[in-house]
C-alpha cells in the first residue's frame, strides 16, 4: 500500500515506529505553522482594511442566552424567599381549611405557588411532618395534636 503525501511517496508496509513518530511530529509542527500563517494573514488584512478580523473561524466560550442578556441592567434576578416561608404558608392555609383539608390545586392558588412545587414540597418536606396527613389524591389536611 503506498500513499503520496505532498510529492513524497511512502510505502506504509516498510515504515518503523520511529519513522511514524517523526512523521506525526512533523505533521503537528506543519499544522501549527499553518495556524500561525493564518493568524498573520488575518492581522495583515485587518491592518489594511482598518477593521479587526478574527483569526479563527470558531468563537470561544459559551453561546449567549436567547432573549434578554444576563448582564443587561433591565434583567433582574429573582430573590429567594427565606427558609421556611413555604412551610409557614402551607401550614397556615391547611389550618384555615380545617378538618376537611385542601387539594393541592386550591392550595397553590391560595398561596401563589405552582402546583408542581407544592406537590414536591408535600413529597419531600411535608412527608417529614407527622401532623400533615394525606386524605386523598392531592388532598392534604392538618391533624391537630391531641393533648
Amino acid at each position: 500500500m503506498t500513499y503520496k503525501i505532498t510529492n513524497i511517496v511512502m510505502n506504509l508496509t516498510n515504515i518503523t515506529s520511529i519513522g511514524l513518530r517523526n512523521l506525526i511530529k512533523l505533521t503537528e509542527r506543519k499544522e501549527s505553522l499553518i495556524k500561525q500563517i493564518e493568524s498573520i494573514e488575518g492581522e495583515l488584512a485587518s491592518l489594511i482594511s482598518g477593521k479587526p478580523a478574527r483569526t479563527t473561524g470558531k468563537r470561544r466560550g459559551r453561546p449567549a442566552k436567547k432573549g434578554a442578556k444576563a448582564s443587561s441592567p433591565t434583567a433582574r434576578k429573582a430573590k429567594r424567599a427565606p427558609r421556611g416561608t413555604i412551610k409557614k404558608k402551607i401550614i397556615t392555609a391547611l389550618k384555615a381549611a380545617g378538618d376537611a383539608g385542601m387539594k393541592v390545586t386550591d392550595l397553590s392558588k391560595k398561596i401563589g405557588l405552582k402546583n408542581a412545587n407544592v406537590h414536591v414540597w408535600f413529597s419531600s418536606t411535608g412527608s417529614k411532618l407527622p401532623e400533615i396527613k394525606k386524605v386523598g389524591k392531592g388532598h392534604y389536611k392538618i391533624q391537630e395534636k391531641k393533648a
